[in-house]
């Protein structure tokens, strides 16, 4: 019978050390791994940046190093106390300090080993285990912020750069019409006032234009700090984005992101380890052990007999006389942070949904109302600025009118460029949700 439990726990301390084993295997993800499967579907310029992002901060590579120690740590953590050894003199007589006066005079080696109970070991190592998990979460949490943070700054410059080409094109067009309501009012075809309207607006782009050369400059700054250069490099925003082609379901995102969310995942490395810190906190009413060895030499004595060397073992172990102000309390406290744990994680899980039904929903309205502008308002407006125009030549409409329209053109192509990278920044901000790309997966 005493065969068969001891087979059981050799079993149990084997699967135990598997179990840590398997789970510091399973936060050995390579920093290109992820990079790979941030934004699979980003341009190249995006995923160099990025790539140039998670490479250069320093927060990063220290969360990193810190998810490495923890793994190290796992197999010191349920590994046996050192045992101590000691020499030593006993029963040596103070008056001649002679070995051989006394028959009880023992030159003595020590050993002592401390054994904790049965798998508190073990739970150590769990522990600890868990504890990589809960910090390898947060590091890919944090990467994927980092990679949100970068392409949404990306996006947004090229937004920024768009307009200013847009607001290039309306100074443009604004000193054409301000020349050639100069030569209609030096041949008395038009009123100086026309004149007049036109130069303010153009001093208006002209504002405009410096409002925008500061924006791209701090929008550069903001990315400049996210990639953490040490020299200015200039950045080169995106060109002529077509429109995302992807489409989503939200309930398959969902059920993506319970899989794949680094905050959940982190949340859940912390339940299991105060659920191990609680089981080991209940271990602690179970005595641990100091098995105690010595060995003492005895020399002959003065009529040259030889004497006999002594050997000696004993074991002490704890009694868990105060239990009930310490180890009670003890395992209050782990249980109670366990509580704690299980409630962030469920407050999360349940607020998932709604923060990805949110996104979602900003996604479709967003494509909706650029789809509404590149093929109704846009074309409408170009055929209402062409009808201003030849109406203006022949003095039917006045120049307010014929100069709205016309500036209204590319206003709808500025909104409609807003709504396309905002389309790109949504997405950007939905996938470090996820914690997973958008792909055909999760249509």
């Amino acid at each position: 019978m005493r065969h068969g439990n001891f087979r059981k726990r050799r079993i149990h301390a084997a699967l135990c050390v598997f179990t840590c084993w398997m789970l510091a295997s399973a936060f050995e993800q390579p920093a290109a791994a992820e990079l790979t499967a941030i934004r699979p579907w980003a341009p190249p310029q995006l995923k160099k940046l990025i790539s140039e992002a998670l490479e250069n901060n320093q927060m990063i590579q220290s969360q990193a190093a810190e998810v490495e120690a923890l793994k190290a740590r796992i197999s010191s953590a349920g590994a046996l106390p050192d045992p101590k050894i000691g020499f030593g003199l006993q029963n040596l007589p103070t008056d001649s300090y002679r070995f051989d006066q006394e028959p009880m005079t023992q030159k003595q080696v020590v050993v002592e080993q401390r054994l904790p109970w049965l798998s508190k070991l073990n739970l150590q190592s769990e522990s600890v285990a868990h504890s990589a998990g809960q910090q390898a979460a947060a590091l890919t949490a944090d990467r994927l912020a980092l990679a949100r943070d970068v392409a949404v700054a990306w996006y947004e410059l090229g937004y920024v750069a768009e307009i200013q080409r847009i607001n290039q094109r309306m100074r443009d067009m604004v000193s054409r019409i301000r020349k050639n309501a100069q030569s209609r009012y030096a041949v008395g075809k038009s009123l100086q006032q026309e004149v007049f309207q036109a130069e303010v607006e153009r001093i208006r782009l002209e504002d405009e234009a410096i409002m925008l050369e500061n924006r791209h400059d701090a929008i550069e700054d903001r990315l400049h700090e996210l990639l953490n250069r040490e020299r200015y490099q200039a950045v080169t925003p995106p060109e002529d984005l077509p429109e995302p082609g992807f489409s989503i379901t939200p309930a398959k995102l969902t059920q993506a992101a319970v899989k794949n969310n680094p905050g959940l995942k982190r949340l859940q490395a912390a339940i299991a380890r105060t659920r191990t810190k609680t089981r080991l906190a209940k271990k602690e009413y179970y005595p641990d052990f100091n098995i105690r060895l010595s060995y003492g030499q005895r020399e002959e004595d003065r009529n040259g007999r030889d004497l006999p060397d002594f050997f000696s073992a004993s074991v002490m172990m704890d009694i868990p006389l105060w239990h009930q102000r310490k180890q009670a309390k003890e395992v209050a406290a782990t249980e109670q942070k366990q509580q704690a744990a299980e409630n962030r994680y469920l407050g999360l899980r349940r607020r998932l949904p709604y923060q990805i039904d949110a996104l979602a929903q900003k996604i479709r309205d967003t494509r909706r109302r650029y789809r509404l502008y590149q093929n109704s308002l846009i074309p409408g407006a170009r055929q209402w600025a062409r009808s201003a125009t030849d109406a203006y030549q022949v003095g039917k409409v006045s120049f307010d009118t014929m100069i709205n329209a016309r500036i209204r053109v590319l206003k709808y192509q500025r909104e409609a460029s807003r709504l396309l990278h905002q389309v790109y920044q949504i997405r950007a901000e939905l996938e470090a949700v996820l914690g997973a790309p958008i792909n055909e997966n999760l249509n």
